[in-house]
């Protein structure tokens, strides 16, 4: 029966981190619609192109965020280390996280030349600022806001 119990949460906790990563990076579509006026220094996309390439950034996000979060439990040997939510996880979430967005944004500005900033973007060595947070932000806000349905409203509480 535990091992019944364990599975259960699981997939319950997989399907509400799931949605909570949807609707964090539903908002993040949004500030990318946003944030793009900085981003592009010359902004020559018409909607047909530049909301599906939108749509496939944010989702990207939104995958490495999953990813983030299973890197996490691989290292702590323990898929549920949401419930505890300890300091030590948080900060190598946090920390892969924005080192994931520097690569991304470094490859992408220096190698790749994909996109320039506006003079108004505030950059770290040519990075924004605003991406360098982005990733480990919003994957924080999916963390707590799935942290919070499936524990904080007691989902689970006593049900093992």
């Amino acid at each position: 029966m535990r091992n019944f119990c364990r599975k259960d949460m699981l997939e319950l906790e997989s399907i509400i981190f799931f949605m909570s990563v949807f609707v964090i990076y539903s908002k993040n579509f949004l500030e990318k619609i946003l944030h793009a006026v900085y981003l592009h220094q010359r902004h020559d996309l018409d909607a047909s192109n530049y909301v599906p390439m939108l749509l496939y950034v944010s989702s990207v996000d939104g995958l490495i965020v999953l990813g983030l979060y299973l890197g996490v439990g691989v290292m702590w040997l323990d898929l549920f280390w949401l419930k505890p939510f300890m300091k030590k996880q948080i900060l190598v979430f946090t920390s892969i996280g924005a080192g994931v967005a520097a690569l991304i944004e470094y490859l992408s500005i220096f190698y790749y030349h994909r996109w320039k900033y506006n003079k108004e973007m505030p950059t770290i060595y040519g990075i924004g600022i605003s991406p360098l947070f982005q990733l480990s932000v919003t994957g924080l806000l999916a963390l707590w806001l799935s942290r919070e349905l499936l524990y904080g409203k007691g989902l689970f509480r006593n049900t093992c």
